[in-house]
């Protein structure tokens, strides 16, 4: 039973009482819609937390994190800090995109040690194994994603949506940066030299039997998203989404989860109308966007970018944004570029559920005006989203007021009661 089958039958499960404490839905709504399929609860029954989580319509925004040693940096340690670093900042979910000979080891380290939901690419696992993908039999795909689901992953990407048709497409489309999807193009390289069918796709019914098995969720990958912002919103794109929304009828129908990765690069001006045709092609499927990044050129800023198309996501129906970091495209993220990168996301999807309406985040922005208005600068830095921060910039000036103004401090001659 998953707990999509559990929310048609109207059982409310341990897992759906956690994940709604923090919510602002009704348990009546919340129910409907897990039974839908508009929210997903990623929570492999092999794996019991303290924590669980909520995605999709009517619930808070959550940020997911991306990390995980590689084939060139395999510093378990420095991945070990990063994960710290995002309980710290108390980010909902974690991927684990790791390759290299210490993959398995790490992803069971967070299994085992965290309460995020976690999420993995099975194909890089695959891949981390051979020297050629291309030589891989199939079944070894189908393989992995069942030996990652009994081991309590919470949710698999599946490049089920990328398949011989498409690259037809593909191979006469003009498009700047063909794949720049890792297992998109893993799959597209294996597709074309075996000329066969994407595997993920063929076996897709496998997957679902695995999948629903040990209850986890499907978020289908967007392996032909524009890598830049030129490409955005093409043919490739739309076709891949509407593949996908079949994929997602075939996936509810057996009662598993779904979720639907979005676009990576995008004009803003464009991003609002992908959101509308996402959940329209994607039948309300919760929305997991990475980004989308507003401009191609921002190198070393690209959490900026990131953080700016992932509000505007946001405000037009994404419920899952993955954070950008200032390495993107240039480095495996350092400490200090993973909290850049989460402190950004926060910021968008806070300031996400404060535009949708929801009571209790705008309660902490009302606290904090109170708390500038009376001056209290230790209260102000509490609120503060990285705290710590805030308190290294006020300690260099310790008045009542700030050195920006001084004497000149608007709030502070605007109460001064002398006056009066």
């Amino acid at each position: 039973m998953t707990q999509m089958s559990l929310a048609k039958q109207g059982i409310f499960t341990r897992e759906m009482e956690l994940a709604i404490k923090n919510e602002e839905i009704s348990k009546k709504e919340f129910l409907q819609k897990v039974a839908e399929g508009k929210i997903v609860i990623p929570a492999n029954r092999n794996r019991k937390r303290e924590k669980y989580f909520a995605i999709g319509d009517g619930t808070y925004v959550k940020i997911n994190v991306n990390l995980g040693v590689s084939e060139a940096c395999p510093n378990f340690d420095l991945e070990r800090q990063k994960l710290e670093l995002a309980k710290k900042f108390d980010v909902e979910s974690v991927m684990d995109l790791s390759s290299g000979l210490d993959a398995s080891n790490f992803r069971k380290y967070i299994l085992q040690n965290y309460d995020f939901i976690v999420g993995t690419v099975p194909v890089y696992q695959v891949a981390s194994r051979h020297d050629d993908i291309t030589k891989v039999d199939s079944k070894e795909f189908i393989e992995e994603i069942e030996r990652q689901a009994e081991e309590g992953v919470d949710f698999f990407t599946i490049h089920a949506g990328i398949t011989r048709k498409a690259l037809e497409r593909l191979e006469k489309n003009e498009r700047l940066l063909k794949i720049v999807s890792r297992g998109g193009a893993l799959l597209y390289k294996w597709m074309m030299t075996n000329r066969k069918e994407n595997p993920l796709y063929e076996h897709f019914d496998e997957i679902l039997k695995i999948c629903k098995k040990h209850d986890v969720t499907i978020s289908l990958g967007d392996s032909l998203r524009p890598g830049a912002v030129y490409d955005a919103t093409d043919a490739l794109q739309i076709e891949e989404l509407i593949n996908l929304g079949e994929l997602t009828k075939m996936a509810w129908k057996e009662d598993v989860q779904v979720m639907i990765e979005g676009p990576g690069h995008m004009r803003a001006n464009e991003i609002a109308a992908n959101m509308v045709i996402q959940k329209r092609l994607c039948h309300g499927a919760p929305f997991y966007v990475l980004g989308p990044l507003t401009t191609d050129i921002a190198a070393g800023y690209d959490h900026i970018s990131g953080a700016m198309g992932a509000l505007i996501a946001a405000l037009n129906g994404a419920d899952f944004l993955c954070y950008v970091t200032p390495a993107e495209h240039l480095r495996l993220p350092s400490l200090e570029d993973v909290k850049e990168g989460i402190v950004a996301f926060k910021i968008a999807a806070h300031s996400a559920n404060i535009a949708k309406g929801f009571k209790k985040p705008l309660e902490k922005d009302i606290e904090m005006s109170v708390a500038r208005r009376d001056l209290d600068w230790e209260k102000m830095i509490s609120i503060s989203v990285d705290p710590e921060k805030a308190r290294e910039y006020r300690s260099s000036f310790t008045s009542e007021t700030c050195s920006m103004c001084g004497r000149l401090c608007a709030v502070k001659n605007s109460r001064d009661e002398t006056i009066l």
